[in-house]
């Protein structure tokens, strides 16, 4: 028995069937029923509940003049054959499957880019517009930060990462030599001749970088890990005095880097008068003592006329990777904290190593304030980031904290001690409890302190067991 099948958001079809009951019940999915809306002598066959168990809506019936709609079945019906003289139906004629397969037909609706008919369900309404699925793909893209279906003319990225205006604006940006598409996140930026600030994608920064000796201050190479270990410390060593001049950077730059191996580079600072920064890479202490080429390089800058401790505006800040700490961040804050409890405990024997005056701590380096327990230190240090990195232990990092607390200086010895120091007090935090961190005095601590060194140092700033030694002045 051939009939018409009509199923939801499909178009009419003919199909074969047995003709039994149980063949129409399988096509409807359950109890029949037959209506007879039009003047042919067909049937059309419906679930009999189907608006009651929850079928999807299929096709309206609509009054044969007025075109109103009176009804809708749903759920999937066929069209049959029912003779006026005869109690069954039977199969339906090929001029009714023509004539039926129109009436039934999904409406279709024209693409308005293309123009073509598409049944109803085959459009995307975007913008105002019906459009096709070929249209569609050529037409328009998704926002790859947010989603959203945008036209390619108003692609605010590039054909690999398209953009809406507002996702460019806020993440995205372009470099300004090769024109590249970057996230905000991942920008360099550098002053150009005509003293504007420009972004630079990483390549683009370091090319230009690698051209003159001092960089801007927004230059952050990917760190060179030098030594074997696993402590390493960068160091940032302002000078002062003698110019923000590319000469002395590169003679200073030529005997760091004396050996093919980069270990330092040098960065402009916008808190010192006439000077800059030089910076090295993550480095073990054993390196630092006896790879890096420290006493040449502070014996060049004095001779080039640089001062450090004494111009009163440069600072030593030493930074430590994190995951020295431990692997997990639980494991990395615990120490930490009693890195910070340390500090605030031995505040005024630290404030004389260090050199600084209290309003200049105050000022680049201030401290957290006493608590009676590590993690609550800990806890309040977190809380108050707000106040950003010119705090004694800065924790704004992701993968360091840095110690901002030392004076800058040109004597080799002080500056070998500084790195001992922190290197003792790391040490103390990584491998005692918080209890005997609380309990330990300053005697205790210096008394565990044998490199010769920081043994030195120590003496001469009276903090070695009253054991004080006449010391060349600083630099």
């Amino acid at each position: 028995m051939k009939i018409l099948l009509i199923a939801p958001n499909a178009e009419p079809r003919p199909v074969e069937i047995d003709g039994s009951l149980a063949s129409m019940q399988d096509l409807v999915g359950g109890l029949i029923e037959a209506v007879y809306p039009f003047s042919d002598h067909v049937a059309l066959i419906c679930n009999d509940e189907g608006k009651l168990i929850g079928l999807p809506q299929n096709r309206p019936l609509k009054h044969p003049e007025t075109g109103e709609i009176y009804d809708i079945v749903y759920g999937t019906f066929f069209v049959c054959s029912a003779p006026a003289d005869s109690e069954h139906f039977e199969s339906l004629p090929d001029d009714l499957i023509e004539k039926y397969s129109k009436v039934f037909a999904l409406p279709k609706l024209v693409c308005t880019n293309c123009g073509e008919e598409f049944p109803k369900d085959e459009l995307y309404p975007f913008s105002g517009e019906l459009l096709c699925p070929d249209c569609l793909e050529a037409k328009t893209v998704l926002c790859s930060h947010c989603g959203e279906r945008i036209w390619r003319d108003d692609n605010a990225g590039d054909e690999s990462t398209p953009l809406c205006q507002d996702c460019y604006d806020r993440h995205y940006t372009n470099c300004h030599s090769c024109g590249d598409l970057i996230r905000i996140s991942q920008t360099y930026y550098a002053c150009e001749s005509d003293g504007n600030e420009y972004p630079f994608c990483y390549d683009c920064y370091t090319s230009r970088a690698s051209r003159k000796p001092i960089q801007d201050y927004y230059y952050k190479p990917e760190p060179l890990f030098r030594g074997d270990g696993d402590r390493y410390f960068g160091v940032e060593l302002e000078v002062d005095g003698a110019g923000e001049d590319d000469d002395n950077a590169a003679e200073v730059m030529s005997i760091a880097n004396g050996n093919g191996i980069e270990n330092l580079y040098c960065k402009h600072d916008g808190s010192l008068d006439d000077g800059f920064e030089m910076v090295t890479h993550p480095m073990t202490l054993s390196y630092h003592q006896a790879e890096m080429p420290w006493a040449a390089i502070l014996r060049k800058a004095v001779q080039m006329g640089y001062t450090s401790h004494q111009a009163g505006t440069c600072g030593l800040h030493v930074h430590v990777n994190r995951n020295a700490f431990g692997e997990t961040e639980a494991q990395q804050d615990a120490v930490i904290a009693r890195i910070l409890y340390f500090f605030e405990k031995n505040w005024e024997e630290l404030l004389k190593f260090s050199r600084r005056t209290q309003h200049q701590l105050d000022q680049w380096a201030a401290r957290y304030g006493y608590k009676d327990q590590p993690k609550e230190l800990l806890d309040h240090a977190k809380k108050s980031a707000h106040a950003g990195r010119y705090t004694s232990v800065n924790l704004t990092n992701k993968n360091t904290i840095e110690f901002r607390i030392f004076r800058g200086t040109l004597k080799y010895n002080t500056l070998i001690a500084t790195l001992q120091l922190l290197d003792r007090i790391c040490d103390v935090a990584l491998f005692m409890s918080d209890e005997q961190v609380k309990a330990m005095s300053w005697t205790t601590f210096v008394s565990g302190c044998t490199q010769p060194e920081l043994v030195q140092y120590l003496k001469e700033r009276r903090l070695y067991v009253n054991e004080p030694v006449e010391s060349e002045a600083e630099v």
